[in-house]
């Protein structure tokens, strides 16, 4: 019985050491933001956005880190149909000093519909790959390929972001972030919130558009583990004003082409 016992109590004490030094290992991002307008790939989804967001982190080898998480986009109207769940899953990999590929998943899919006996479970959510490569230099330059395997789905697109740091000028931790995208969709089917939508009334534009963005954001440093963030940003796209349908009811809206807000945000990492 006694060594039972002591066998029981050296392997929790393993165990433990192990969890705690898991646990050191780990890192925590977290955010909340508001937006005036939620915009996804050019795409205006619906308006006054809360999205919060969770993301996890741990080191492979001296090279790699596999991350975990999950964003959301609340609409803060209160349409709970609208309101979006995204947990994904992926890895970032260090090739070269220079050169980082990132590769995962991503299930993204909406609470609820007012539909919901008429829109079959693969018109509820998407599944997603994505690869991506980053370069380390000046404009930390990077090309992303999405694929939603769902909707048959193919996304390139390309960023560029520079932090300009004006501690110098002002006070210390004030900076400004700049970023610009510029990408192409193309679809299966035209781009819908509702596909069932999409299908009833047939003639929804075209399949495939282009967009792109810019966006510029100061941010001030709390503390080591926390910074604000107040921004405005604006995307355009290339599609016809009939291209998706991002309302439930039954009629088509026209989608907007050029999309102007403004957000806010509290970032904290450990």
């Amino acid at each position: 019985m006694k060594k039972l016992l002591g066998i029981a109590v050296g392997i929790l004490s393993a165990v433990g050491l192990c969890a705690e030094d898991i646990a050191s290992d780990l890192t925590l991002e977290t955010s909340v933001q508001f937006q005036t307008e939620r915009v996804f790939r050019g795409r205006n989804e619906f308006h006054k956005a809360l999205t919060p967001q969770v993301k996890i982190g741990y080191p492979v080898c001296d090279e790699g880190n596999i991350y975990v998480g999950v964003d959301t986009a609340i609409d803060f109207e209160g349409s709970s149909a609208l309101n979006q769940v995204v947990p994904y899953v992926g890895v970032l990999w260090d090739v070269t000093e220079l050169f980082t590929v990132d590769a995962g998943y991503e299930c993204r899919f909406h609470t609820s519909f007012l539909r919901n006996d008429e829109i079959g479970p693969s018109r509820k959510h998407s599944n997603e790959l994505h690869g991506g490569v980053i370069l380390d230099v000046l404009l930390e330059p990077s090309l992303y390929c999405f694929y939603d395997f769902t909707r048959r789905e193919l996304t390139v697109e390309g960023r560029v972001r520079y932090n300009f740091d004006l501690s110098q000028y002002a006070f210390s931790g004030l900076g400004v972030d700049f970023g610009a995208k510029v990408g192409f969709d193309q679809a299966n089917k035209p781009y819908a919130f509702s596909l069932w939508e999409a299908e009833q009334v047939g003639d929804v534009g075209k399949k495939s558009y282009c967009y792109y963005g810019i966006n510029a954001d100061l941010t001030y440093e709390l503390n080591n583990n926390a910074k604000t963030k107040v921004g405005v940003a604006y995307e355009g796209n290339s599609a016809e004003q009939k291209s998706w349908v991002n309302d439930f009811g039954g009629s088509i809206k026209p989608a907007h082409r050029n999309n102007i807000w403004v957000k806010a945000s509290v970032d904290c990492s450990f």
